[in-house]
């Protein structure tokens, strides 16, 4: 082991002070170096302000990236998993990457912020696999419904993101809901309602009220007045009473279902009185 001597030990009686005009020297050299240090300084902040440094070394990392592509790292193949419905054009152009372009010159973050942007896509992951790869995994939204607004009519998600507006004629078997408010809502109505079978096929639409409330539109034109709250409750009765009265073959304009405990029918002119064995009036 090597013995470190101690620095900064105690005097001996013969040390002596430096003689002023040695001071002094010091002093000076001291002051100039500490006027260059804040001079440089100054220059620098100035050079930072004026973007000098980021110009020069955007420029030293081009350099570098144009090295690396004359190495061989550049962009032969991308491969893409997990596209189903989104438009592979669409993304290809989104990542903005072209063929023989350097691999390590991908801005890759903002890639990905182009690729979520599209309408498809809820989720993507980007990789390069050097030589000369790209990987691009995507996960898409998963359609839940056409909705209707405005006279217009767009494919939404699960949790109410459009994802296109055009092109839709081959998702006509979604359900259809309306009105303002209803992409956000509609998962829990139409989950629900799927575990009702035969109320689930007489439904036409399912209408947003007051961004408040639903109401179900049947094929056959009858409109069905949903609670605000208790919607298993209240679809549960309908289901019910369509199975023992076969409420929806008659002269039926509307049930409302909004009174706990309630069932009320608005029947059409034609409606013929319902027999007693069908239950006490309502």
């Amino acid at each position: 082991m090597r013995l470190i001597p101690k620095i900064g030990g105690a005097k001996s009686a013969t040390t002596r002070r430096p003689p002023v005009n040695r001071r002094r020297r010091r002093m000076i050299v001291a002051g100039g170096t500490l006027t260059a240090i804040v001079l440089a300084g100054g220059g620098i902040w100035h050079l930072s302000q004026t973007g000098w440094i980021d110009d020069r070394m955007a420029a030293l990392r081009g350099g570098i990236v144009e090295m690396t592509a004359d190495a061989g790292l550049r962009v032969q193949d991308v491969i893409l998993s997990g596209r189903l419905n989104a438009d592979s054009d669409e993304i290809l152009a989104a990542l903005d990457v072209e063929l023989g372009s350097p691999i390590l010159g991908m801005d890759m973050e903002a890639a990905r912020a182009r690729l979520e942007s599209l309408g498809w896509i809820k989720s993507a992951e980007i990789a390069r696999r050097l030589p000369d790869v790209v990987f691009v995994r995507i996960t898409e939204r998963q359609p839940l419904a056409l909705w209707q607004h405005d006279g217009r009519m767009a494919l939404v998600d699960r949790v109410g993101e459009t994802i296109q507006r055009s092109d839709l004629d081959g998702f006509r078997d979604l359900p259809l809901i309306v009105g303002d408010g209803a992409p956000r809502h509609a998962a829990q109505l139409l989950d629900l309602l799927s575990t009702y079978p035969a109320l689930a096929e007489a439904t036409e639409a399912a209408v947003r009220v007051s961004e408040r409330r639903w109401n179900l539109r049947l094929r056959n034109g009858i409109d069905v007045r949903l609670p605000e709250t208790d919607l298993s409750v209240a679809l549960t009765r309908l289901d019910d009473y369509q199975r023992e009265h076969e409420l929806f073959d008659r002269d039926v304009v509307a049930v409302d279902l909004r009174v706990p405990d309630r069932l009320i029918v608005r029947v059409g002119p034609t409606a013929k009185p319902r027999p007693a064995a069908l239950g006490k009036d309502t």
